[in-house]
């Protein structure tokens, strides 16, 4: 049975365990992205899951397979890659 759960959820909970996710560009002493941080780079389509580009509110479905921030840049982050 596939699970669900929307981007935004999949990466605040990943961030929160510790497991991803790239340092803020913004003034973060913690150095971790915002709920808001995270939600513009799933606007702006700076981040990969299982090969697609989801918006906010768009689901992705499990088994996550690739993870990648800001794909096809210097700055490229893979944190999963089946």
């Amino acid at each position: 049975m596939d699970q669900f759960m929307k981007a935004i959820d999949f990466l605040k909970r990943e961030r929160d365990e510790g497991f991803c996710c790239p340092h803020t560009r913004e003034k973060s002493l913690a150095g971790l992205p915002s709920n808001t941080e995270l939600r513009r780079w799933l606007s702006k389509g700076s981040v990969m899951i299982n090969w697609q580009n989801p918006k906010p509110g768009d689901e992705v479905v499990f088994p996550i397979l690739q993870l990648m921030f800001f794909p096809g840049t210097k700055s490229q982050v893979t944190v999963i890659q089946e």
